[in-house]
């Protein structure tokens, strides 16, 4: 063991070098790291630029990328407000559906009673025509009934 610390003291210049060397190549591979990235961020932000129609390089007062920025904000503003109002629209939508749903059906059930009414009126009628042997108004007025006519005015 003392052998040990005793190279690692008459070697300590030489070890100073690798440790000097080993921190100086990690700080180089960290600095071309942040290099790729920084560059990879910037080519993203061009793209973006281009795609929403303003170039990243546009001259403006706030520096490189700036009015790009304002622009795509305002292109997100905008797309968060389209789809506010189509959510808005699609929900008045099916609140008109509905309404006219429950319509619907409460005509339906408004027809189905009166198809009711007119089927009973006409087997009265036509018992009524059979017991006396006569077809008369009250008959027709059965028959119009049940075809879903007015009776003729008297």
């Amino acid at each position: 063991m003392i052998g040990l610390w005793r190279s690692i003291r008459n070697g300590r210049e030489w070890l100073t070098l690798v440790v000097v060397a080993a921190i100086g190549a990690w700080l180089y591979v960290q600095r071309a790291e942040a290099i790729k990235q920084r560059d990879d961020a910037v080519h993203r932000a061009e793209i973006v630029c281009a795609r929403s129609g303003v170039e990243w390089t546009a001259p403006d007062k706030g520096g490189r990328g700036a009015a790009c920025a304002r622009h795509v904000a305002d292109l997100v503003k905008f797309r968060a407000d389209v789809d506010r109002k189509t959510i808005d629209l699609f929900t008045k939508a099916m609140a008109d559906a509905k309404a006219r749903t429950v319509n619907d059906n409460q005509a339906a059930r408004l027809a189905a009673e009166a198809a009711r009414a007119a089927a009973e009126r006409m087997e009265t009628a036509d018992a009524e025509a059979e017991r006396r042997n006569l077809v008369g108004p009250d008959w027709l007025a059965a028959v119009n009934g049940v075809a879903g006519l007015r009776s003729p005015s008297r």
